[in-house]
Order: C-alpha cells, then sequence, then structure tokens
C-alpha cells in the first residue's frame, strides 16, 4: 500500500503548472488536489471571471453515472438488471438483454450515435425515441466500444425511469447537494454564461468547428450527460475525493464502501475499435488506467480510477492513498500532445505526494 510522505512539497506542482503556461499549451488552466477529503492545493490562472466555470465534456461521464450508483446502494436494482425493466421501451430490436451494467462498462452495443440528428439534441424526448430504435452492433457484454455520447443519453433516461424525476433535478438531489458542488451542472442559466471559460484549438486540431458547436450547446442549453458538464477543478478533485474516501469524505457517509469497490473494479476490457484502437479497462462509469503512458501516471498496478474529457483535461482517484486530483484546460490539443501535459501534471502530484507512479513516466 502507498503512502504519503510526512514532507508535501508543491513546489514540482507549481513548476509544471507554469511550464506549460510557459510553453503555450493552453490560455487558463485550473487543477486540485484534496487528500483524505480536505482541499491541498488549488491552482487557478488565466480565467477572466473570479468564479470561472470550464467545459469538461467526458470527464462528467463518472458524476452521470453516480447518480445510478446512488440507486444501487439503496437496491432498486442490480447491475445485471436489465434495462427494459425499467424503461419497457427500450426493449426492442435485440435490446431487451441489455443490463444497467452493460451500459455503464460502455460494453451496450449501441455506441454509434449517426442516426440521431443534430437537431434532436435539443429534444430529449426525441432522442430517446431514437435511442429505443436502436439495434446492438455488438452483442451486449461482449466487447467494449466506447458510447461517445449514448452513454449520457442511456444513464440519463436509466435514472428518470427509476426515480420519476428528471435527470437534471436527479443528478443535484444525488450528487452536487450533497457532496457541496457548487459550481457543477449539464446546462447553466444564461446569467452565467460569462463564468464559462472560452475554448480554443490548437493549430493542428482537425475540426475547426468544435468551438463553435460547443458554445452553441451552451447557449441552447442543450443537456448532454455524457458530454455538457460545466465544473471547477475544486468540485471535480472533492467528487473523486469521495471515491478515494471509500464513500464517504469528511465523515460524512454517501456511498457505502461496497459500492464504491463495484464501480470501480474491472468490469470490462479490450481493444476499443471506437477509441482509436486503444486497449481500455473500465469500471461502471469509470476508467481504470490502460497502458502507460497514460493521464494518471499509473500503470495497472496502481489502483487509480478516473475519466478524462476531450482534448483538455483528466481527474483521478487514488483508492489506497486517500488522494484525488484534478486538471481542467481550455485549449483542445490532439491526443498524444494533450496526453503528454496532463501525464506530466499528474506525475507532478504524484512524485510531490509520494504516491508510486509508473516508472516509464520519467522517460517523456
Amino acid at each position: 500500500m502507498t503512502r504519503l510522505s510526512a514532507q508535501i512539497n508543491t513546489k514540482a506542482i507549481h513548476e509544471e503548472f507554469q511550464r506549460q503556461f510557459t510553453d503555450e499549451l493552453h490560455s487558463c488552466a485550473t487543477l486540485a488536489v484534496f487528500k483524505d477529503g480536505l482541499p491541498l492545493i488549488e491552482l487557478v490562472q488565466g480565467a477572466r471571471h473570479a468564479r470561472p466555470m470550464f467545459r469538461v465534456f467526458s470527464m462528467g461521464k463518472p458524476l452521470a453515472s453516480a447518480v445510478l450508483w446512488r440507486y444501487r446502494a439503496r437496491n432498486q436494482f442490480d447491475w445485471d438488471t436489465p434495462v427494459a425493466e425499467f424503461w419497457p421501451e427500450f426493449g426492442t430490436r435485440g435490446k431487451a438483454g441489455i443490463t444497467i451494467g452493460h451500459v455503464l462498462s460502455h460494453t451496450a452495443g449501441l455506441s454509434s450515435h449517426s442516426s440521431i440528428p443534430v437537431v434532436d439534441y435539443t429534444d430529449w424526448g426525441r432522442v430517446i425515441a431514437h435511442i429505443e430504435d436502436m439495434a446492438p452492433e455488438t452483442k451486449p457484454g461482449s466487447t467494449v466500444n466506447y458510447h461517445a455520447r449514448t452513454f449520457g443519453w442511456l444513464v440519463g433516461e436509466i435514472a428518470s425511469r427509476v426515480s420519476g424525476l428528471p435527470f437534471e433535478e436527479a443528478f443535484a438531489r444525488e450528487v452536487t447537494y450533497p457532496l457541496g458542488l457548487r459550481s457543477t451542472s449539464f446546462t447553466v442559466d444564461p446569467s452565467d454564461f460569462g463564468r464559462v471559460v472560452p475554448l480554443e484549438l490548437s493549430n493542428d486540431w482537425e475540426d475547426r468547428n468544435t468551438g463553435h458547436n460547443m458554445d452553441a450547446i451552451l447557449h441552447s442549453r442543450v443537456l448532454l450527460p455524457a458530454g455538457s458538464l460545466l465544473t471547477t477543478a475544486r468540485d471535480a478533485a472533492k467528487f473523486y475525493a469521495v471515491i478515494s474516501g471509500k464513500g464517504t469524505i469528511n465523515g460524512v457517509p454517501w456511498l457505502p464502501a461496497g459500492i464504491i469497490e463495484e464501480v470501480t473494479d474491472l468490469r470490462a476490457g479490450g481493444i476499443d475499435q471506437t477509441d482509436g484502437n486503444q486497449y481500455s479497462r473500465l469500471g461502471l462509469g469509470v476508467r481504470l488506467p490502460s497502458q502507460p503512458p497514460n493521464s494518471y501516471a499509473s500503470n495497472n498496478d496502481l489502483r487509480t480510477v478516473g475519466h478524462g474529457g476531450l482534448g483538455t483535461c483528466t481527474g483521478w482517484a487514488s483508492l489506497d492513498c486517500g488522494v484525488s486530483f484534478a486538471y481542467i484546460t481550455n485549449r483542445l490539443q490532439i491526443d498524444e500532445q494533450n496526453r503528454n501535459r496532463l501525464r506530466r501534471m499528474s506525475l507532478a502530484v504524484r512524485k510531490s505526494l509520494g504516491l508510486d507512479f509508473d516508472s516509464a513516466d520519467e522517460k517523456h
């Protein structure tokens, strides 16, 4: 079991944080580290607003999943419960055997969102009708295929069917309110648009419309549980702090330790053809470390779980050390460059706190 060093020197964290600005990797960033449920360090630089919020894309998937974690803790279902038990219209065209566990581990076989017109994203009911009409592309449970967008609609609708509440209300009741995440939501009121840090695109970012499209989602208040989360590094690290704390933060229980163990255990793994043919290791709504080098600066033997977000950010929890971390930037970088900056920041945190890390990372 890894133990924290008696002396914590955060100089390396500050230096790496500044180095990435000097190297012009982004113009705005924020970082937070928690230890045993308490904030250890928080950095924000380059923001125009005193209380900035950052877009974190898929980094929001674990937070959306957490609504279902809470319902599982109340024994409202098992991970092997078919989705159709709560959502009968879903159980057509070969989907009757898809379980809640399949959805959370990206093995439901419904990864493609090509049949859902973008113009329908503003209408939750129409999106759900499209999903009900889908047929699995692979046998449910057999293949890891990252559900980039469909994950959020599936999780959100399951949560609504279980609770009888709109997803955003369920999310507030189960996640943001009890954990005190005061600057975290999937949509924001127009009065808060000014808090949202503008996105930037690196010169080699292929889709030059990404920023415009993300602004349209923001201003139209489109609910995308798989990709529209806005938050701060402090809130994200606090969320992971309750995972590193085995379901408890500052002495207040949020989830039973057994549920934390279930969702952070390896549930599925394999070559993911939808995610660059990388080998993915998945829990229930979270990612375990993949082959190093990775954004956690971790190897498969280090008990770490987390999730990244499109070209900008990562967050993780060390399950053995009571440490959690979030790092969010505003410039979209392509895979290798982004993974490198996130890994270097994670590595600085691990070294500063005396945590184990993948020694191969020292070569990069």
